[in-house]
């Protein structure tokens, strides 16, 4: 580096490389989740118990998600993300590893529900994406939509292999190699690569020169001690805050209900467990690619479009879904919906992340963010048991995915509504 503090020409952006630290995690983490859709097949054969019984594990795991989330922010505020995540991922492992041991269904409630709802409030959507303003401004949401690009290729490639380990070894086999995974790949890797800001590698966020010391000074203001309550009563009065709380809830129903449901729905229809896996991976691919492309059109058309074309694509892949008794099932139509559910919801994703960093970046981003979980964990609280509850009294799915459909239909406009992005509001 020369005396005026520049980089050289081709340096390499340590930036890009906590991209690829966050989306391998988040890989394994968000597996963590929705894989519990695929272990819920041989968990109903073995015990017997009901879809709603489940849900309400799942529901559980997303209540300790958004209890934990804002507090979790905090946390990454004060001490910084190299203190604070990997051990959201040693929780998470250990839950998957402990759920070899399950015998009783409140032992699936404190595995898959409180213990990997806490691991993934601590080293989750939440806190990787408030990782990423601290690295990226210009390339936020490329950078963003990679890094939750690592969501999809979970789903495309650890559930299928999940599905495969359930089917030669045994679901509790399928749950210890998936935890001690964790534990001996994605524990010391967070640990030993995890940095808190670029300065810490000579660099500045995009690459560009240090910043100076003030500025430094400036955007670690998190550590000045604001608590949870502070950064509310400050943000509250903001209406796009409470436009992003409504926008959370949606993504939280659509994501958690389908993800968890859509196992149990395809092999209902008809389809083979390796099939309906295939699909199930194949939305995993196609959110993978949704999500890369999703950052790209966000930093191009406008974040708050983006949602609203994602939320189109999002809601067509539902109506695709609720026709496939209609069609005649087949691999050709589930991965018609996989192609529009998968691509929809990775972009939405990516759009409404950067779109929040967008209007709240600041020191208590992250406690922010965690706020909006909240609501993203409620419509994973509500929706898994109420769809199950739903099928157990009706034996379908056609309300509950209805439902959801209209959700998207509604981020149509909510997307609209945030589109004139505002400049950056000041920290709270």
């Amino acid at each position: 580096m020369s005396a005026a503090g520049r980089l050289p020409e081709k340096a390499f952006y340590y930036g890009w490389a906590i991209v690829g630290l966050a989306h391998v995690t988040l890989a394994f983490q968000v597996t963590t989740r929705f894989g519990f859709g695929i272990f819920q097949v041989p968990l109903i054969e073995e015990f017997g118990w009901s879809r709603g019984a489940l849900g309400g594990a799942f529901a559980l795991g997303l209540g300790a998600y958004a209890v934990f989330v804002p507090y979790a922010g905090s946390l990454l505020e004060r001490h910084g993300p190299r203190r604070v995540m990997p051990w959201g991922c040693v929780i998470a492992g250990l839950s998957m590893a402990g759920s070899f041991f399950v015998s009783s269904l409140w032992h699936v409630y404190l595995m898959s529900g409180l213990l990997c709802g806490t691991g993934l409030a601590i080293s989750g959507f939440s806190t990787h994406s408030a990782l990423m303003p601290r690295w990226f401004i210009r390339a936020r949401g490329r950078a963003t939509g990679l890094a939750l690009a690592g969501i999809g290729v979970g789903t495309l490639v650890l559930s299928p292999a999940i599905e495969r380990a359930i089917a030669y070894w045994g679901w509790r086999a399928a749950y210890l190699l998936f935890g001690l995974s964790i534990l001996l790949l994605i524990v010391p890797a967070n640990f030993l690569l995890m940095r808190d800001y670029p300065e810490e590698k000579g660099q500045g966020p995009d690459g560009g020169p240090p910043r100076s010391p003030e500025a430094l000074a400036a955007a670690r203001g998190g550590h000045s001690g604001k608590g949870v309550r502070e950064v509310f009563a400050a943000v509250r009065g903001d209406a796009r805050f409470w436009v992003f709380v409504l926008l959370a809830f949606c993504i939280g129903l659509n994501a958690n209900t389908l993800m968890s449901q859509l196992q149990l729905y395809l092999v209902d229809q008809g389809y083979p467990t390796a099939p309906a896996a295939l699909i199930f991976g194949a939305v995993g691919f196609l959110r993978m690619l949704g999500s890369v492309a999703g950052g790209w059109m966000g930093d191009r058309i406008g974040r708050g479009r983006g949602v609203a074309l994602s939320a189109v694509i999002v809601a067509l892949g539902l109506v695709h879904l609720l026709l496939l008794p209609a069609l005649g099932g087949g691999i050709a139509n589930g991965l018609l919906y996989a192609l529009l559910y998968g691509a929809g919801v990775g972009a939405m994703s990516a759009c409404y992340s950067a779109l929040a960093g967008d209007c709240f970046e600041g020191p208590t981003y992250g406690v922010i963010i965690g706020f909006l979980e909240i609501c993203y964990g409620l419509g994973g609280v509500v929706g898994p048991p109420l769809a199950g509850l739903m099928f157990d009294l009706t034996r379908s799915y056609a309300v509950p995915f209805s439902v959801i459909a209209a959700c998207m239909v509604a981020c149509i406009f909510i997307g609209f509504f945030l589109q004139p992005e505002p400049g950056r509001r000041k920290a709270a």
